[in-house]
């Protein structure tokens, strides 16, 4: 597993002034990313909005260098910021990487501009499973990037019974001083995966649904250590948290580093079904350089370039072309492609409206 993911993340780069491991010029528009404005070389500048962790090191000089152009290179840490910093200022952006979850409230609020299919020569590239889906049923305004799963990981030094999914998470045998458990900062979706964990439907707002979650919750909370979306991982590695929920990618790249220092993580798709959701590619309405957007996304979508990027995020890829570039034994790791019966089960979040005032009451509880 350890060859998919490099051994720092973007992270680490931004911490350090080591920068990613390329010629001098590539690594001076890198650094550009940490700088409001474009480069004063006078070139082309493409503004790009993404998550963190989430791009081969590689990609971004070459298409640089392809078109004669400087990327400037943003990173969020969530869907809310995401897009708030759209709503208060699309034309900042030029391409950003949006949830599934988040697809909704940018199509609504007009914050998106329309894709130019004919810019995009390697759109026959992507798998048909991942298009056409609810959040922008023709894809006119996204271009599918990474898909993955609401997954959980463990240490087996500390947890040797068998694992199957978020059972892990809830066996009420696990050690309450100190707690050892992380769950996601994030109520929508671990009460969404705690709904499936229970049998019930993942986008339910049903009272009982509800109350059995909030129950479920609250007996678990004493064991919880954190709920955070961002440490996660660097809790597993270092062993003060022994399981934890998060993405699969996420705790993909967790037991990548763990596994440098001599610590086994494992990672599980529960078997029972989870929460399948997908990143996409966008273009924000305002945005100062669309023609040049359209080629990074399309560069995105190259079947060599998408295959770099799955190889380095441990994400699965949407591409189909690419898929067939990558290595046997990642594309046979079930914690990245889960098996079709598993598949099967899963199910993605929807819009639920003024109801999601339901799960947020939730959540209130559980976290107060």
């Amino acid at each position: 597993m350890g060859r998919f993911m490099a051994k720092f993340t973007r992270r680490t780069w931004l911490e350090s002034a080591g920068g990613w491991a390329v010629g001098a010029a590539a690594g001076a528009s890198w650094l550009a990313g940490c700088r409001p404005r474009g480069s004063s070389s006078g070139r082309r500048v493409l503004k790009v909005f993404n998550w963190s962790d989430y791009i081969a090191p590689e990609v971004i000089p070459a298409f640089e260098a392809a078109h004669d152009c400087t990327v400037v290179y943003d990173n969020f840490a969530s869907d809310s910021e995401l897009e708030a910093r759209l709503a208060t200022g699309g034309g900042a952006y030029d391409v950003v990487f949006p949830s599934d979850r988040t697809m909704h409230a940018l199509v609504a609020k007009q914050l998106l501009a329309p894709l130019d299919r004919n810019r995009l020569s390697n759109w026959t590239n992507l798998d048909p499973e991942f298009l056409s889906r609810p959040h922008d049923p023709r894809n006119e305004f996204s271009a599918p990037y990474f898909w993955g799963t609401l997954a959980a990981a463990y240490l087996p030094d500390f947890i040797d019974e068998p694992v199957t999914g978020f059972d892990v998470l809830l066996d009420p045998r696990r050690p309450v001083r100190p707690a050892r458990l992380t769950m996601l900062d994030d109520g929508e979706n671990v009460i969404g995966g705690m709904l499936m964990h229970l049998g019930r439907p993942l986008n339910s707002v049903a009272a009982a649904d509800l109350a059995a979650v909030q129950a479920l919750l609250l007996e678990q909370r004493p064991r919880v250590q954190a709920y955070t979306s961002d440490s996660y991982k660097e809790r597993l590695v270092s062993g003060d948290a022994w399981a934890a929920m998060g993405w699969s990618g996420d705790l993909l790249q967790a037991a990548t580093e763990a596994a440098s220092i001599g610590r086994e993580v494992r990672v599980v798709v529960p078997e029972r079904g989870t929460i399948i959701w997908l990143d996409s590619m966008a273009i924000p309405r305002g945005a100062q350089n669309v023609e040049l957007a359209h080629a990074f996304i399309d560069w995105l979508l190259d079947a060599e370039q998408a295959a770099a990027n799955a190889e380095y995020v441990s994400y699965a890829t949407p591409n189909g072309a690419a898929l067939a570039l990558l290595p046997a034994e990642m594309r046979a790791d079930e914690s990245i492609y889960p098996p079709a019966a598993t598949r099967a089960r899963c199910e993605w979040l929807e819009n639920r409206g003024r109801e999601i005032t339901k799960i947020e009451a939730v959540w209130r509880k559980v976290k107060a």
